[in-house]
């Protein structure tokens, strides 16, 4: 994907788009075609004779060429960064140090969505990228920076949207961007063309988004521990302020007993993406299925 990315943004034509794949990418026998828009998209394949090092070598070092022919700075954004772990070893994240450190010329921005796993890769002196790059977690979008862009949408399509439908919206999702667009897109197909969305529709549209995931959610549910079931209950509970879930208070109001038997509860559930880390604290990722807790789990 890096040298896909790369090679279609050298050029805009087929043979602009072929040559600085075929410059810069030459062990990956690349070939390129348009897409249905007319797109030059190139793809690349690769000798099962050869090894995979030389071609990852190869693809780590055009940046840095690519700016010195051009004689400027290039950026890289490397997205969804943590899937790098799922290689059974170290050997692409020891590369890519060795290469990207030397590149005095290219800035690299790593970007993930989950925390933990960009944490372990950057923050745990263990593995190869620590302190390779500096750290910046990004918080939730505010509202006001939501209401123009989600108004501009509904009318581009004929409808509309007022400021108070989508703050109430922000407010439910916490300015999460998938929640919120998850959310909104559910409540544009429920606001007929000419007419403009409601508090009752966004509440009809949480319903309709927590019925659809409804089946996934029972399955999630039922995989968790008793433990894991009553932190995610005592966290979809006390979801307006930061809830100390050590403290011994929490852990009897929802018989989680010892706070040793809640913290592996939470390491779990963290490791599965269930729970995600705040202001000290724990917050249940899916907002959504947060609302399925209280609405099927709290009395």
């Amino acid at each position: 994907m890096t040298a896909k990315a790369i090679a279609e943004s050298m050029g805009s034509t087929v043979e602009q788009v072929l040559k600085a794949a075929k410059e810069f990418f030459g062990q990956l026998t690349p070939s390129v075609t348009l897409d249905d828009d007319g797109k030059p998209r190139v793809t690349f394949g690769v000798s099962r004779t050869s090894s995979a090092s030389p071609e990852l070598d190869q693809v780590l070092a055009a940046p840095a060429e690519i700016a010195a022919r051009g004689k400027k700075r290039v950026v890289i954004v490397f997205d969804e960064i943590q899937r790098i772990l799922e290689y059974e070893s170290d050997k692409v994240e020891r590369q890519l140090r060795s290469i990207i450190q030397r590149h005095a010329a290219v800035s690299y921005l790593f970007l993930g969505s989950r925390k933990h796993l960009i944490q372990k890769m950057f923050l745990d002196r263990s593995r190869p990228l620590y302190r390779s790059a500096g750290h910046y977690p990004l918080g939730p979008i505010e509202a006001r920076h939501w209401l123009s862009f989600i108004r501009k949408k509904f009318r581009e399509s004929g409808k509309d949207i007022p400021d108070d439908v989508t703050a109430a919206v922000c407010e439910l999702t916490g300015g999460h961007p998938f929640y919120t667009q998850h959310l909104c897109h559910a409540l544009w197909e429920l606001c007929d063309p000419g007419k403009a969305a409601t508090q009752a529709m966004m509440r009809e549209a949480v319903q309709l988004l927590i019925e659809r995931e409804s089946y996934a959610y029972t399955a999630l549910w039922e995989s968790l521990t008793l433990s894991q079931r009553r932190l995610l209950t005592g966290l979809a509970s006390e979801e307006e302020k930061p809830a100390k879930v050590f403290s011994s208070a929490f852990l009897q109001r929802y018989g989680l007993g010892s706070a040793s038997s809640a913290q592996r509860a939470a390491a779990t559930l963290i490791d599965r993406d269930v729970i995600d880390r705040d202001n000290g604290s724990f917050v249940v990722a899916d907002r959504f299925f947060r609302i399925w807790i209280q609405r099927t789990h709290i009395q």
